[in-house]
């Protein structure tokens, strides 16, 4: 371990998209524009819990999820607790998201707009 290893933690994202190309995708943008990243691509709610314990440090997560879901959830208490950036996606988070306070990425989207949030740290 360096000293800058112990100065600057690694970034950590979660991605919890339902559909795993967008998911994939999610991930590769995310893996060229942060390398060195952690990235965690849990299959389902449980094992995004699970991950949070191995990774206690997620900067941001990306969640197919309504923003009543993430409010009242395990998974939306435990990375609120971590003060992690969550970004919804889907349906609901683009009709109610950005006025219950989340950022939403809305679809269809590109490569530049998935960075263009992650530059952006509002909300």
């Amino acid at each position: 371990m360096t000293l800058n290893d112990r100065m600057i933690p690694a970034l950590s994202f979660l991605v919890f998209v339902h559909d795993p190309v967008v998911a994939e995708d999610i991930a590769i943008t995310l893996e060229e524009s942060h390398p060195g990243a952690r990235i965690v691509l849990p299959a389902n709610e449980a094992a995004a819990l699970a991950a949070l314990d191995e990774h206690p440090q997620i900067t941001l997560a990306v969640m197919s999820m309504s923003p009543e879901a993430a409010q009242a959830s395990a998974l939306g208490s435990a990375l609120a607790e971590r003060q992690a950036r969550v970004v919804l996606m889907g349906f609901e988070a683009e009709e109610r998201g950005e006025s219950a306070g989340f950022a939403v990425l809305h679809r269809p989207f590109r490569t530049v707009d998935l960075l263009a949030m992650l530059a952006n740290p509002a909300p």
